[in-house]
Order: structure tokens, then sequence, then C-alpha cells
């Protein structure tokens, strides 16, 4: 019986199959790093912003870099180091102030551009795969 042998194949199939898992990951991180900018300028829009001399947190609202936990990637998105320990003062108030929250409420009226956002990722990253 004559035939043709083929060497490699099991190699060329593990090649290929990591060049479309490294894509898929480039494009999820690309997609999650657009969502999270959506709602960061978003909470950079609605938190207060006080007259006081200082760092604002509208000016330190940040967007992580691509995070990996239990399987699952994400973004944190919020403010950073510098002004973080006060964010929860604006959100949920103290006895002297009232609640302006800006967290949620950037999510909660961004949450189905994101969700297009990120759909309209996967869908571009199919037709391209």
């Amino acid at each position: 019986m004559s035939g043709i042998e083929l060497q490699g194949v099991d190699q060329m199939q593990a090649a290929i199959r990591r060049k479309l898992e490294a894509g898929i990951i480039k494009m999820e991180n690309q997609g999650l790093k657009e969502a999270g900018e959506i709602l960061a300028q978003a909470q950079r829009e609605k938190v207060p912003v006080s007259t006081i001399e200082h760092i604002h947190m509208r000016d330190d609202i940040k967007v992580s870099s691509v995070r990996r936990q239990d399987g699952l990637r994400f973004v944190t998105i919020g403010p950073g180091k510098k002004t973080a320990w006060r964010a929860h003062f604006s959100e949920f108030g103290t006895r002297n102030q009232p609640a302006q929250p800006f967290i949620y409420p950037a999510f909660h009226e961004n949450k189905a551009k994101v969700a297009q956002l990120l759909a309209n990722t996967m869908r571009r990253g199919m037709a391209e795969g």
C-alpha cells in the first residue's frame, strides 16, 4: 500500500490552537479595557468635585490592567491610590455629608452600552478568526 505519511500534524494543530487562543485573549483584553474606559469616563462625569485645592477623584479615576482570578479576566475601575480612601464618603455619605453616589450610577446607566461593546468585540473577533 502506498500513501503519504504526514509528520508534525499534531504539532501544527497545537501551534494553530495556541495562536487562536492568544488571539481570543487579546480580543477579550481589548474589549475589557474599552468597556472599563466607558465606565471610568462615566464616573469622572458624575463624581462630585470640591473647591479645595488637592488631587480630585475625577482626575484619579483609572482602569486597571486586565487581571485574572479563578479563570475569569476583569478590570477594576475607580479612584486610584491617591484618592480611593475618600471615595466611600461621596458614594455613601457620612453623618455630616449626604451621599453623592457616582460609582453605582455610572455602572447602572452604562451597563447596556458596555454589554453591547463586549458583544460587538466578540462578534468582530469571531468574524476575523
